[in-house]
């Protein structure tokens, strides 16, 4: 399979980037030792490609209006020079998309908002949102850009691009989202102050100890709002958008049949990505999507999607993956709505 390179993907093979697929894109693995890049992106700073997700510009009027009754997260918590999680559900509570919506000043009462997406997302959110325009004072338009996501410390750097912030890296992280063309320019002045390169490891294992669960891997389309426990993203007090009712229902009577929890192992860490998960009657119960192993907790953490019967916090499971078995406890946060 040919990866789709990203506008870093030069600059990255230059530094000795390994390269791995994240939605059809050449993002790198690592540069040099994964223990080191996670290190400095906790205590330093980390430069990395934030090219498997996509930008979309959306202009207009009617901006407010219409994602307040398109999206599942409430527009009146999102001012300028703010982000807010999100998501587009089907009227089943299902995904359509993963979003990260950031404001930017108005121009003449028109709102400028940029829309983070997951790369495979894409045309369906824009397919969707095409097919629920009516006429409304609405542009959107997918941008060609390039991202450079860096993690710990912003250095100081010149561009003309935007500077965003990220709340789902699980550390401190920005991104700076700019043409193509200059991106050259912006990493040569980063790596020359001496700031480290990085890939894939280590933010993977950041994000997984931050709680946040990647789409593709730990859920996608097949799947629920309330069944990935994606509640921050929700709000329940807003008037309706696809999905509403199934998320309010959810949230009010009950828990989905099958939910995305995560897990902390017991013992000598075990590879256990994709590992059968039983409960305490040797039945099983749902199965690991990410795994790994977290140097802020000293042990393996891990999400799965467990049946509902083993998914409050504290049940004790048993992971099985070929002939390995290894203890493991649910471990979710509090219940926090967007």
């Amino acid at each position: 399979m040919t990866l789709n390179p990203t506008p870093l993907s030069d600059f990255f093979a230059q530094h000795n980037a390994d390269f791995l697929d994240v939605y059809g894109m050449q993002i790198p693995l690592r540069c040099s030792e994964a223990g080191l890049e996670y290190q400095a992106a906790r205590e330093k700073t980390l430069v990395c490609d934030g090219g498997h997700r996509a930008w979309i510009e959306v202009h207009g009027a009617d901006v407010y209006d219409f994602f307040q009754r398109t999206l599942s997260s409430d527009l009146n918590k999102l001012n300028v020079g703010e982000h807010q999680l999100s998501a587009m559900l089907d009227g089943k509570g299902r995904w359509i998309a993963e979003l990260v919506l950031y404001r930017f000043a108005d121009n003449d009462n028109r709102w400028h908002v940029g829309v983070d997406i997951p790369v495979t997302c894409c045309d369906a959110f824009l397919e969707k949102m095409n097919m629920l325009h009516f006429g409304e004072d609405i542009s959107f338009e997918k941008a060609d850009v390039a991202r450079i996501k860096i993690f710990g410390e912003l250095p100081a750097v010149k561009h003309d691009g935007h500077l965003i912030s990220r709340s789902d890296a699980g550390e401190k992280c920005h991104e700076i989202i700019v043409k193509p063309s200059a991106v050259n320019g912006i990493m040569q002045q980063l790596v020359d102050d001496g700031h480290p390169l990085g890939g894939w490891v280590a933010q993977d294992i950041m994000r997984v100890e931050g709680g946040f669960p990647l789409w593709g891997s730990d859920f996608d389309d097949n799947y629920t709002l309330p069944g990935c426990n994606e509640w921050r993203r929700a709000s329940i007090t807003k008037g309706c958008y696809a999905g509403q009712e199934v998320v309010a229902r959810i949230n009010t009577y009950g828990q989905a049949p099958r939910q995305l929890c995560q897990l902390h192992f017991d013992g000598e860490p075990q590879f256990m990505q994709g590992a059968s998960l039983f409960d305490a009657q040797d039945k099983e119960v749902g199965k690991v999507s990410s795994w790994i192993y977290s140097p802020q907790l000293g042990k393996p953490i891990a999400f799965a999607y467990i049946k509902r019967s083993a998914a409050p916090t504290g049940t004790s499971l048993r992971a099985t993956l070929e002939d390995v078995s290894v203890e493991c406890k649910v471990v979710n946060p509090e219940k926090v709505f967007g």
